[in-house]
């Protein structure tokens, strides 16, 4: 029911951030501060030479009616029935059978539609397509896709799926803002922003579609690469290592889930 996970890794899914607050981290920074960093700019995901799939994702029968759904964030119980419940996320989630291996799901946050998903099982139960629908915070609208094929045995959704394909309509940018040890992320398109230090401590990240609790701790490991892990309610979501090319134009995320598990790589080109 993570209708909108085609975003694997934190940034290129999880969270959002400001054109505004950028502008302002930029302008209000001191001179010295604009000198460019490796990591410094505008960074835009190539979802053609990264590779997002690997997620994977449960549904078991809870009795009365209901479904747990597990995946690697977060579990919890639902009814394919329309009834919005909230996810330890603080997303509220409705779910609905719509037809003969037909579902639609949608996501809220604040009252505010982010997602509508429709759900098709092929005719044999071997694969699940997600079809997420949306506008992001900005105005911009998406279109995104996940092929999931099933892993265990179970009939219609019950039982493991794993993802085998992601396509993203408008992949966001990501811009890196650093002064001294404080460093500033933003993503424009979803209005999120984390003003962190590079200490390794977690730093609080907001914006309308971010989920509660979410935290950013960031660490150099070298003078072009740096880690990120993110958390949410003090639960590790994802570990990743981002290394910058030697000619400063790309950079290279590798990650895994909070548990080491389903690996995912991300390439990042920058912009400016």
């Amino acid at each position: 029911m993570k209708s909108s996970k085609p975003l694997p890794p934190l940034f290129a899914r999880c969270i959002p951030f400001a054109v505004a607050s950028v502008a302002l981290a930029f302008l209000t920074l001191p001179s010295n501060a604009l000198a460019d960093t490796p990591f410094d700019g505008t960074w835009k995901l190539n979802t053609a030479k990264s590779d997002l799939a690997g997620e994977t994702m449960s549904f078991k029968m809870a009795g009365a009616g209901t479904w747990k759904y597990t995946d690697s964030d977060q579990s919890y119980t639902f009814k394919a029935d329309g009834t919005p419940i909230v996810t330890p996320m603080g997303m509220q989630r409705t779910f609905k059978k719509t037809g003969d291996g037909t579902f639609e799901s949608t996501n809220t946050k604040g009252g505010v539609l982010l997602s509508t998903s429709t759900w098709t099982l092929s005719a044999d139960g071997k694969t699940l397509e997600i079809e997420s629908k949306g506008t992001k915070p900005n105005g911009d609208t998406f279109d995104n896709s996940t092929t999931f094929s099933h892993t265990s045995a179970g009939k219609g959704l019950e039982g493991s799926w794993k993802s085998t394909k992601v396509a993203l309509s408008s992949p966001n940018s990501l811009t890196l803002a650093t002064s001294g040890s404080d460093v500033t992320l933003t993503i424009s398109a979803i209005k999120a922003t984390c003003q962190a230090k590079w200490d390794g401590k977690d730093y609080p990240a907001s914006g309308p579609t971010v989920s509660d609790g979410l935290t950013l701790a960031l660490t150099k490991t070298s003078a072009k690469s740096f880690k990120l892990v993110v958390k949410a309610k003090e639960k590790v979501l994802n570990i990743a290592h981002y290394t910058v090319a030697a000619d400063g134009q790309s950079m290279v995320e590798k990650g895994t889930d909070g548990k080491g598990k389903q690996p995912f790589t991300e390439v990042w080109e920058k912009q400016s």
